[in-house]
């Protein structure tokens, strides 16, 4: 994943989190937590995405706000449980993309921005 230039163990290793929620609002407590426990180094909103899914049995369509979490695979668990912990969704979506490359100064700026 990094080039010679950084070594990095398994736990700093940067992944993507992505996670929908109902109100800029809700997306902006979200960020706020996390980057206060240093869960995550950076936080991109996208307003304003449609969603439709299936629940319950039925297709639902809603407005959402989709947060991209920078963070290292180390922080993922506690990330996962302190967004479970105040987010307004009885099963909110937490998914981890792990990137294949990932630029040396901003690797070593995400992994100097977490715990």
């Amino acid at each position: 994943m990094p080039t010679d230039n950084i070594y990095i163990t398994n736990s700093q290793q940067p992944c993507i989190v992505l996670c929908t929620t109902n109100s800029h609002e809700s997306a902006i407590k979200i960020t706020q937590h996390l980057l206060a426990n240093r869960l995550a180094a950076c936080v991109s909103l996208l307003p304003e995405i449609t969603s439709v899914y299936l629940w319950h049995g039925n297709i639902t369509q809603d407005k959402e706000v989709l947060l991209l979490i920078k963070t290292t695979q180390g922080n993922q668990l506690n990330l996962f449980n302190a967004i479970k912990e105040i987010h307004p969704y009885e099963t909110p979506e937490l998914i981890r993309l792990d990137p294949s490359q990932v630029e040396d100064n901003y690797l070593q700026w995400l992994i100097n921005s977490v715990k």
